[in-house]
């Protein structure tokens, strides 16, 4: 007999030892690949237990589990107090330059910004016109009312063309340059792009890098030092002779 006619409530808890394999078997994922679709992961939503499960044993090597409502991946990343230290930081245990950090603020600014500035609005504006429909609708039509406005658009994909990105701040970075950050930032999994050379964002943009930090890395001289010069080799440019001559700044990346 199905589960959910022995226990009207809901389905049965799962025993304890079902869920520590689950979570062993998420946890594994995670590890291997850094991200996870959530599509793949449903019960890591809804099951507290499984997910609590699955926190404790991340927490126990140093990490944490990452989610945002704007992305469809679970992620993993370094717990604050962990990279709080300066020698497990993620950028400096990446590798990256402080050019492809640059650009990532960038990317993050024009590929994740826009899109959770436009979900505090959306939901925002399906209560206020949830309120507004509740209190003129009759009372038998007021979950009705309630039920239309809390039905989610789909918003567009923000994307931004390479050489749209290029023209804007390809002349800062210096051509090689430039090509060589965007690839980092695609390998690292920052980044995704079309055959079009549209890009979008990654996995990791939306889920490792946190808003708050990034906000102030907005205002940080990283970004300002190389956004307000104008012209010659960039500071941020590592290779002494990457520096784009008049020729070739309208080039592709």
């Amino acid at each position: 007999m199905p589960d959910d006619l022995l226990n009207p409530g809901g389905p049965l808890p799962r025993p304890n030892a079902e869920l520590e394999a689950r979570a062993e078997e998420i946890c594994s994922r995670l590890l291997i690949e850094r991200y996870v679709p959530k599509r793949n992961y449903r019960d890591l939503l809804l099951d507290d237990e499984l997910r609590a499960i699955v926190a404790r044993r991340l927490g126990g090597v140093g990490l944490q589990l990452v989610e945002s409502f704007t992305s469809d991946w679970f992620a993993v990343r370094l717990k604050r107090e962990v990279e709080a230290d300066v020698s497990f930081d993620w950028a400096t245990n990446s590798r990256m330059p402080r050019g492809a950090v640059a650009l990532l603020v960038i990317l993050w600014a024009k590929l994740v910004l826009p899109k959770r500035i436009s979900a505090t609005e959306t939901a925002l504006r399906r209560t206020l016109v949830a309120d507004d429909d509740q209190a003129s609708a009759p009372a038998e039509e007021a979950p009705l009312a309630v039920a239309a406005a809390e039905k989610p658009a789909v918003p567009p994909v923000p994307t931004v063309s390479r050489d749209a990105l290029y023209a804007e701040f390809g002349r800062k970075f210096g051509k090689t340059s430039f090509a060589r950050y965007v690839g980092q930032l695609k390998n690292a999994g920052f980044l995704l792009e079309d055959r079009l050379g549209n890009l979008r964002e990654g996995p990791l943009l939306d889920l490792l890098v946190d808003g708050v930090e990034m906000a102030q890395k907005l205002r940080d001289s990283v970004l300002w030092d190389l956004l307000e010069r104008d012209g010659g080799a960039d500071p941020l440019d590592d290779e002494a002779d990457d520096a784009p001559s008049d020729d070739d700044t309208g080039d592709d990346a």
